[in-house]
């Protein structure tokens, strides 16, 4: 074992779709780490005779998850790909953690927009029973808006569909494809274009955005919600940079 690590076993690996995987750990005493939804954990591995490590978001949703989850996307020729995705039921991972400040905070505001792209996704999914209470106990409205290039890029669909269905009226799930032909076939939830696309009617005064995923539109959407007024304070940010 590694230092400051805590040793997991697999219990799922599963693909989300054909270039990401669901990892679902147990830890060796049963019991889960104390973490805070938006937080990361770190897997420590070597590989070829180097040491790496690599950093991934809780997707594991409090209350219903028993398991240490977390969704990982392929890098062609990355060690950190190629040793998760070799993982099977049995093995055993080193974790470091839980770590990040990517938290809801405790704050009454009109509405919420959670906005990711890729496997950025994750952190909101943890989030899911927070943001029930906080919609139930203050009125929020919040917005999960998920992009990527096509529907089957899509990570836990299902989970925000549901959130979205059980919360009427204060929640909404979106999925932006940038590359999908909607003109054939759209769900209600679909839409075409980019994810800053959903910050059009944002605003300074009532809102917070946080912002999960791609560097790039971390950057644009940051710039986009500057511009029309939103201090630094009401934008939370985390870039996944893609690590090998």
């Amino acid at each position: 074992m590694q230092k400051n690590t805590k040793t997991y076993t697999v219990i799922d690996s599963t693909f989300l779709n054909p270039k990401a995987k669901h990892i679902a750990l147990q830890s060796l005493d049963e019991t889960l780490p104390a973490f805070i939804p938006g937080q990361f954990i770190t897997v420590h591995f070597d590989h070829q005779g180097k040491s790496y490590r690599r950093s991934y978001s809780i997707a594991s949703i409090p209350g219903r998850d028993q398991s240490l989850d977390f969704a990982a996307s392929y890098v062609e020729n990355g060690p950190g790909s190629d040793y998760l995705f070799a993982l099977t039921a049995g093995d055993r991972v080193e974790l470091s953690g839980p770590f990040g400040r990517l938290v809801l905070k405790e704050e009454s505001v009109k509405r919420l927009f959670l906005i990711a792209t890729g496997t950025g996704i994750t952190p909101y999914r943890a989030m899911l029973p927070a943001l029930t209470t906080l919609m139930q106990e203050t009125g929020t409205h919040v917005k999960i808006i998920q992009g990527v290039q096509f529907r089957h890029d899509v990570l836990y669909a299902a989970d925000f569909l549901a959130w979205a269905a059980e919360n009427p009226g204060l929640a909404e799930y979106h999925t932006y494809l940038s590359r999908e032909d909607l003109s054939v076939s759209q769900a209600n939830h679909e839409k075409s274009g980019y994810v800053q696309q959903s910050l059009s009617d944002a605003t300074a005064t009532e809102d917070v955005v946080y912002l999960c995923g791609n560097p790039f539109m971390i950057d644009a959407a940051f710039a986009q919600l500057q511009a029309i007024g939103f201090a630094s304070s009401q934008i939370r940010r985390e870039k996944y940079i893609s690590s090998k």
